[in-house]
């Protein structure tokens, strides 16, 4: 409640703090915000309690040795098994990486960090807490990765699908043809004259199609954490100007009636939030999953 007392917006959208905002080629890049302050809290949590679980001995696993296994079964058997097949193995701990990651971030927005440091004294310029995968800076980020992991792997394998035609040759005359081998493979093998005629067309089109899967994770992810959370701050903030007139000197009760129904819908809302939290993550994993099978594994 005390953070909608304001713009919702500036409890919903990054705040760079000050002092930490440069320009390169007119370009601004911030140094410290409040997101990227999320972005530290989880990442140290998360190897606070992943490192010492995955290196504690014993063949039957215990507390969060147990909730991990849990997660990488779950993210094997339902994301990379069903969209890589015999290759999973091969991008599970990348997969594993991106879902608990992603999923921590989406939960971090639910923490009331800012609430804890107005209280403790912060100054509210430099704002702590919020939604990192809000950020569009944040989305493009691990959407990136995605598309690093895309490259590498379809380059890597271009490489080896050329050595195989041409086995005599150097490998870093494989690897220099790797960017038109993976290339040529995105397009759909389609046999005779017309095949050679739309080999280039097709591949290019794939390329393109691929590029835009990629952009559509960072709206997407973007776009569902935005929408929960500037939702739930609309919310808490019209339930407490329903009630601000009994604290002036002129105090009017019409409001009181949407306080409940307020609290309520946020109530509902946060629950949901935290189902759309584990939803949005696997559904950025999945996705993720699907585009390496189809780009970085493409041998149509």
């Amino acid at each position: 409640m005390i953070l909608t007392l304001g713009n919702p917006l500036y409890h919903v959208l990054d705040v760079p703090w000050p002092g930490f905002t440069f320009r390169v080629l007119d370009v601004p890049f911030t140094v410290l915000s409040g997101g990227i302050i999320s972005i530290f809290i989880a990442g140290i949590a998360l190897v606070a309690l992943i490192v010492p679980a995955a290196r504690k001995p014993g063949d039957a696993p215990k507390g969060m040795r147990n909730v991990l296994e849990g997660l990488v079964i779950f993210v094997r058997d339902t994301i990379a098994r069903p969209a890589l097949h015999e290759k999973a193995e091969n991008y599970l701990p990348f997969l594993c990486t991106i879902f608990v990651f992603v999923l921590t971030l989406n939960l971090t927005g639910l923490l009331p960090l800012e609430a804890i440091s107005l209280l403790l004294g912060v100054n509210r310029t430099h704002r702590i807490g919020g939604t990192p995968t809000a950020i569009p800076t944040v989305g493009a980020a691990l959407a990136a990765l995605a598309v690093l992991a895309i490259l590498g792997n379809g380059l890597r394998r271009g490489a080896r699908r050329f050595h195989e035609h041409f086995p005599r040759s150097p490998v870093v005359v494989c690897w220099l043809m790797a960017p038109i081998s993976w290339f040529l493979a995105l397009a759909p093998n389609v046999p005779g004259a017309i095949g050679r005629v739309v080999l280039l067309p097709m591949a290019l089109l794939e390329l393109v199609g691929g590029t835009a899967k990629c952009v559509a994770l960072m709206v997407r992810l973007c776009a569902n954490m935005l929408a929960g959370h500037m939702l739930l701050a609309v919310l808490v903030m019209l339930a407490l100007m329903s009630v601000a007139p009994l604290f002036t000197s002129a105090p009017s009760y019409y409001g009181i009636p949407v306080v409940p129904l307020c609290l309520v819908g946020s109530l509902v809302l946060t629950l949901m939030e935290i189902l759309i939290a584990g939803i949005q993550a696997f559904i950025f994993t999945i996705m993720t999953a699907l585009f390496l099978g189809m780009y970085a594994e493409a041998d149509h």
